[in-house]
């Protein structure tokens, strides 16, 4: 993993563990070695307990995953190959390929991240924010917010309860935030991560958490109050870390927004999108399909 060219921190090992060792979820890894039993390329499966089944399901917080190989004239087909033939159900796995090394897939469809260069300066960047982006970062600067850095993740979970939860279809389970506050102490414990909040009057009413593992910057994780929303204290944590970390090789990693106007707001920032594939298959028997179809209306109840 770590002599790939195409690493990212959601493959390592310790990352996977701490995403999918909620009851009901596992990883494997599967291996393309050569005649001597030497790793070639590895990729991580992410599995799901469903309907009685294993099932290959992408995780929370985990954008995407795919093939690793320190060597990249590999040939990434055969173990997308492997995995529909150990697993007759995908129900969504994320993955960086092209789509014609994902050819066998029965649906593909394309997705994006929003990714910012942070090798220019710092005003050549700012020079390309959009014009509602530039006056919304002066309103924040005039509100008077006061940025801390924190290692406690319980603010940020709690602005997330009451702000935000209220609006994703289907709830937040609270194995969700189990799950992201142990993301949070493995992320804390190889000093990857940067927890920012932005206060008024004394009072956290926003907060961001950015993970960097070698050249990329994500932004994994935010919450705001109704007044840091309207105060855009997060376009000004944002502003504050491209501010500081301009000038260095770094991507800043958006991630993929499941909003239009999420989407939006991080193209504002002079973004690009790179694109990924969501992969699903499906080679279950007739009746199988029958008592999947009737299991998921159930649950959409």
């Amino acid at each position: 993993m770590m002599a790939s060219p195409t690493r990212i921190v959601y493959g390592y090992t310790w990352y996977l563990d701490a995403v999918l060792s909620e009851p009901g979820w596992k990883w494997m890894g599967v291996v393309l070695v050569n005649e001597v039993g030497t790793y070639q390329a590895v990729m991580p499966v992410p599995l799901r307990r469903k309907f009685g089944r294993w099932v290959v399901h992408q995780p929370l917080l985990c954008q995407f995953l795919g093939v690793f190989s320190p060597d990249s004239t590999i040939d990434p087909a055969p173990l997308y190959q492997m995995i529909q033939q150990r697993f007759r159900y995908g129900s969504k796995l994320s993955v960086r390929a092209s789509t014609r090394e994902l050819s066998g897939f029965e649906r593909t469809q394309s997705q994006r991240t929003y990714v910012l260069d942070l090798s220019k300066t710092y005003e050549a960047i700012a020079g390309n924010y959009s014009r509602d982006r530039r006056l919304n970062l002066r309103r924040a600067q005039s509100v008077g917010w006061q940025v801390v850095e924190s290692d406690d993740i319980t603010p940020l979970i709690m602005l997330f309860r009451t702000y935000h939860a209220v609006g994703v279809q289907g709830g937040v389970g609270e194995w969700a935030y189990g799950l992201l506050t142990r993301l949070y102490g493995a992320l804390r414990q190889r000093q990857l991560v940067t927890l920012r909040y932005a206060l008024l009057d004394g009072r956290i009413e926003a907060g961001a958490l950015f993970v960097q593992e070698d050249n990329r910057l994500i932004y994994l994780f935010n919450a705001a109050s109704d007044k840091g929303r309207i105060g855009n204290a997060r376009t000004l944590l944002i502003d504050q870390l491209i501010r500081e970390s301009a000038q260095q090789p770094i991507l800043l990693d958006f991630e993929s927004p499941e909003k239009l106007s999420i989407a939006a707001f991080y193209r504002s920032f002079g973004t690009v999108s790179e694109e990924y594939q969501i992969v699903s298959w499906n080679r279950l028997t007739r009746i199988e399909r029958l008592l999947l179809y009737v299991k998921n209306r159930q649950l959409s109840r």
